[in-house]
């Protein structure tokens, strides 16, 4: 499909070069023609017993020649009366009646018995030809609209009338003919080569200059972000300073004491809010996030959802209503999660009074239902739709405070969406509230296999598995190691690659592979996988989960390994989303997600 729509501008590129062409070189064909016309009322207009036709033919053909000039003043003048295409076609109509006079012509001659006469005839013809060849011979409809009216008059005459030499003249002629018509393919397809080239160096300027377009816009956008973000990590970073200072005043009363708790908590999630927003961005950017979908009940999130925005909205006087539902989901409920925590983010963010409402919608069709964030607030204009889904934009507000978001909420709420596979709906209108809708398909309530709020003692898919956890960092690798313990994993922690296969060799045969990706400074987490893999291998034991845990997001070996499928944890890891991850890998469902 994409080869044909270059095929068709390609074509229309040509034919736009090919009219320009051919009107270009009309003033000389016009001068041309006017000295073939004084030649044939020179040598035919005096003679006697030719009666009317000489005179006939040069009207006709100073006719012609004024059409012509008509046509080529026309679109001089008004050149976007047609397209490229039906220029060419009024210029090759132009050539049947310029050059038939002139080729029929060639009859007077015939009617003498001077075989000089009709040899200077056929000349004059050939050089016509000639100048028709140069100034048409791009476009094969006008070089045969010019060249058989010219010569194929005389070819047939010397056919017809074999006596005194003609039928070597007029097979000569054919010849001439078929050959102009041979080298004319030929300039055809050089000239088409050019085109082509000049085309697609132009169209390559022109993606030049749009990228740079794009990465100086970018540049501008991210210049400002970074500034604002700045100014947004300074503040707390300052306010958390002075606020734990305060803690060590001994004056201070325990209600004094807890209200600066209070505000060192706020400006904690307020660091974390925007420390989250641009890692997602950095995820998503990097090609390396994963999509982990599962069956769940979406009263679940809606529930976590619930207890992170409602003091929150409380704060403000606003109602937070979360609808109940029993509906059941089958997507990534952690991405899920993240697109409606941006969008109540932004519904809290921008209402100022009434309420947000969170709830889930039916779709006509079974396979789908639609999660719905609905508030009371300034709502969005509709020329600014399609704007405040790009990264870094910010509608412009008449009062806005400066820590009223950076522009990445919604841009990051599209990538997730369309890694989700589906596209975010929006209503909005200003003064009327928005409300953002998100497509989910729909779940089997029979494989739903845990609670996404519910204590992670409740799932025994772990309980029992041997794991083993690779991390050159101690503190990192024992705070790892004591977390699965818990959940009743027996853990092997090791240092290296090396560590890990003397584990194996020692009898430890992992189910699961924890393994951070930067070890140390030769070696990364990825060898150690393929050496622990090997290791196993050698033994008999073919079936091991794998979990990646980095804090890189552009190393192209971590997108390659998450496009084999093993999980790829972005540093910082929350207990739930690595219970999940443990969850989707071993579960009965599930456990056919890796292999060695």
């Amino acid at each position: 499909m994409h080869g044909d729509q270059r095929k068709r501008e390609l074509d229309a590129d040509i034919d736009h070069d090919v009219a320009s062409a051919l009107y270009a070189s009309d003033p000389a064909s016009f001068a041309t023609h006017a000295c073939a016309i004084v030649l044939l009322v020179v040598v035919y207009g005096g003679r006697a017993g030719e009666g009317p036709m000489p005179l006939v033919c040069v009207l006709l053909y100073g006719a012609a020649i004024w059409l012509s000039i008509g046509l080529w003043t026309w679109r001089r003048r008004r050149p976007l009366r047609f397209g490229a295409r039906r220029w060419i076609e009024l210029h090759a109509l132009r050539n049947v009646a310029l050059h038939s006079a002139p080729g029929l012509s060639v009859w007077f001659a015939f009617q003498h018995a001077s075989a000089g006469l009709a040899a200077a005839h056929i000349v004059l013809l050939v050089a016509l030809a000639a100048l028709a060849y140069g100034a048409n011979g791009l476009n094969l409809l006008n070089l045969r609209s010019a060249v058989m009216p010219l010569l194929l008059p005389a070819a047939a005459l010397h056919l017809l009338q074999p006596e005194h030499g003609r039928l070597e003249l007029g097979i000569a002629l054919v010849i001439f003919i078929a050959a102009v018509d041979r080298l004319a393919s030929q300039y055809r397809g050089l000239f088409r080569g050019i085109v082509e080239a000049r085309v697609d160096q132009q169209r390559l300027a022109e993606t030049i200059a749009r990228q740079k377009s794009v990465i100086e816009e970018a540049s501008i956008a991210r210049t400002r972000f970074f500034a604002a973000a700045s100014h947004d990590l300074r503040q707390p970073l300052h306010a958390i300073g002075l606020l734990a200072q305060s803690l060590t005043d001994r004056r201070a009363s325990e209600a004094e004491r807890e209200d600066t708790a209070q505000h060192i908590v706020g400006n904690v999630e307020a660091l974390n809010h925007l420390f989250n927003q641009v890692l997602d961005l950095a995820r998503i950017e990097s090609g390396v996030t994963q999509v982990m979908p599962q069956h769940f009940h979406l009263s679940d999130v809606l529930a976590r959802i619930e207890r992170q925005f409602r003091p929150a909205a409380a704060a403000k006087g606003l109602a937070l209503r979360i609808a109940p539902t029993t509906c059941v989901a089958f997507t990534d409920p952690v991405l899920l999660e993240r697109v409606l925590v941006n969008l109540v983010a932004n519904a809290v963010r921008y209402t100022e009074r009434g309420a947000v409402w969170v709830g889930v919608r039916r779709a006509a069709s079974r396979e789908r239902c639609f999660v719905e964030v609905r508030d009371s607030g300034i709502g969005i204009a509709p020329q600014e739709h399609a704007l405040v889904f790009e990264e870094f934009y910010q509608a412009p507000l008449a009062h806005r405070d400066g820590r009223q978001g950076h522009g990445l909420g919604l841009s990051t709420v599209r990538s997730l969406t369309h890694l989700l596979g589906c596209e975010p709906m929006l209503r909005s209108a200003p003064g009327r509230g928005t409300t953002m809708r998100v497509p989910v398909e729909t779940g089997d309530a029979s494989l739903v296999t845990a609670s996404l709020v519910a204590s992670p003692a409740m799932s025994a898919f772990i309980d029992g598995r041997r794991v083993l956890c690779v991390d050159d960092d101690p503190a990192n690798l024992d705070a790892l190691g004591a977390l699965l313990a818990r959940w009743g994993c027996v853990v092997r922690g090791c240092r290296d690659e090396l560590a890990a296969v003397r584990a194996i060799s020692e009898g430890f045969v992992p189910e699961v592979l924890f393994c951070d990706y930067r070890i140390d400074r030769h070696q990364t987490g990825i060898e150690a996988m393929q050496a622990v893999r090997e290791a196993l291998r050698r033994r008999g034991h073919n079936g091991l989960a794998r979990v990646m845990i980095t804090g890189d997001m552009t190393s192209p070996e971590l997108a390659a390994l998450a496009a084999e499928g093993v999980p790829v944890l972005h540093k910082p890891v929350t207990p739930t989303r690595l219970r999940r991850t443990l969850d989707a890998l071993l579960q009965p469902h599930g456990q056919g997600h890796e292999a060695a």
